[in-house]
């Protein structure tokens, strides 16, 4: 009798043994996996704001680099700039603004992305919150 008790304790300890293993495993995969695809997911959202050409001509104004547009002639309603050019640039910032909200809504509220991850776009909230204008 004692060596069936024996026999089935190990084949137990065994089974948990094995089953705590693929758990962490799973875990581990799975924290893997996750981080993966946040990494392509960010990797993705730099490759659209790199490649869009309206974001760029944007984050070039907001650098002070674009040859003939200045953040004071779209973002003061009294500039001599043409009201439907003005528009049509405020409606650009808004599409830049709108893309970093949606990655500040990832961090911030729904947390599926980090501090450490969100500061790949770092530079680009730095230089919107140098400009009075903007903020």
């Amino acid at each position: 009798m004692s060596a069936l008790f024996n026999q089935v304790n190990g084949q137990l300890v065994v089974a948990i043994v094995v089953a705590g293993f693929s758990m962490v495993t799973y875990v581990l995969t799975r924290r893997r996996e996750l981080a993966w695809r946040r990494t392509e997911f960010l990797f993705s959202q730099s490759q659209y704001l790199d490649n869009n050409p309206e974001l760029v001509e944007v984050i070039t104004i907001l650098e002070n680099r674009h040859a003939s547009l200045t953040l004071g002639q779209i973002f003061d309603p009294t500039s001599e700039l043409d009201e439907a050019k003005r528009k049509e640039y405020l409606q650009r910032f808004d599409k830049l603004l709108n893309f970093l909200w949606r990655l500040c809504f990832a961090c911030l509220k729904t947390k599926t992305l980090s501090d450490k991850e969100i500061n790949g776009f770092g530079w680009y909230f730095w230089r919107i919150s140098q400009s009075p204008l903007i903020g």
